[in-house]
């Protein structure tokens, strides 16, 4: 296992960088191009936002799983390791799904939210309750498999890695047959199972010292990625993915986003930068970042009518000050709340 000076410290630079991205979505930080129209969609061209949209900003919630799922199988873990992180797993969705929904329908209008209808219904609670903390589900499920999959062999671990990303690419394509709107949305958990073997993989590799192997895994999966990225702007471009989406593509449920989010892990594992204090703090804040930003998102509407920003002001300083206000609140509420609903 790599010690905190090396190869670790490469994730606290990964969490700390997508935990910001995480925050600049839900802040509206995307430019849209003509994939997000749904009457000039199908005369889109690819474009520079597209890029930072699609290959950066929608890698961060499969990257943070990739480094759980890592992290996770770095460690021998028993039944009972994993029940304590189940446990804090569970803890960490109903807390904060029933506290936003209690917060955003202001207490007694949140109960009216809760579909009556089976199917809804379920979906509703794959999503955490139509909110953000669907990440913890998916994250479960996740972890389940990666705890119970350890005692395959490493052939048996990249296939089901190939298996399952296969998946991921048909589901897409069921979507638009089907009409069934979890088979493409972003909380299925299946977009992120891919994610559960790799991690093993990765770890295995890691641990073993393989360094050789690592880089043509990296390199395998960075081609991979830039080949899959084709079938996203050819195959699946499709309206149906209005319906769980602002834009005609899946978010999660695409090959591409599983095989880069495996090439950045890579990358900055091997790189193994030099620790930072700053990142440091950034990355053991980042859980707290992603749990209090939704509360936060009223900010970016506030600001520019009460302080009458400039255009250039009025892009970047409501991002600042959630970001601000998110650490902030992960140094203060601990005072409040227990420790571990909050890193």
């Amino acid at each position: 296992m790599a010690t905190k000076d090396g190869r670790i410290v490469g994730l606290d630079y990964l969490r700390a960088i997508f935990s910001v991205c995480v925050v600049a979505v839900h802040l509206g930080y995307v430019f849209p191009s003509d994939i997000f129209d749904p009457d000039r969609y199908a005369e889109h061209t690819f474009t520079w936002s597209d890029l930072v949209n699609f290959y950066v900003l929608c890698l961060a919630v499969p990257v943070f799983v990739l480094i759980s799922t890592y992290l996770y199988s770095l460690k021998p873990a028993d039944t009972r390791a994993l029940g304590r992180r189940l446990g804090r797993i569970l803890r960490l969705l109903v807390f904060w799904s029933l506290a936003f929904q209690i917060f955003f329908f202001t207490g007694y209008g949140f109960p009216k939210q809760i579909p009556r209808d089976p199917g809804r219904f379920a979906l509703y609670l794959l999503t955490g309750g139509d909110t953000v903390y669907y990440f913890f589900v998916s994250l479960a499920l996740v972890t389940v498999v990666t705890h119970y999959c350890q005692r395959l062999s490493d052939r048996a671990v990249w296939v089901l890695f190939a298996t399952s990303t296969a998946v991921v690419g048909i589901l897409p394509l069921l979507h638009r047959e089907t009409g069934y709107l979890v088979l493409g949305h972003h909380a299925n958990p299946l977009n992120f199972l891919p994610l559960a073997f790799a991690g093993l993989g990765l770890a295995r590799l890691s641990r073993a010292g393989d360094d050789r192997t690592l880089d043509w895994v990296g390199l395998a999966a960075l081609g991979l990625g830039v080949a899959a990225a084709l079938l996203d702007w050819t195959t699946y471009v499709d309206p149906c993915f209005f319906k769980v989406n602002r834009f005609a593509l899946p978010a999660y449920t695409r090959p591409s986003v599983v095989f880069l989010a495996v090439a950045v892990l890579v990358s900055v594992v091997r790189a193994q930068p030099p620790g930072n204090p700053v990142v440091r703090f950034m990355a053991r804040h980042s859980l707290a970042v992603y749990c209090l930003h939704p509360f936060l998102v009223p900010v970016k509407y506030k600001m520019p009518d009460v302080f009458h920003l400039t255009r250039a002001a009025e892009a970047l300083l409501p991002l600042a000050v959630v970001l601000g206000l998110s650490y902030l609140g992960s140094l203060v509420l601990p005072l409040f709340l227990r420790d571990e609903v909050l890193r």
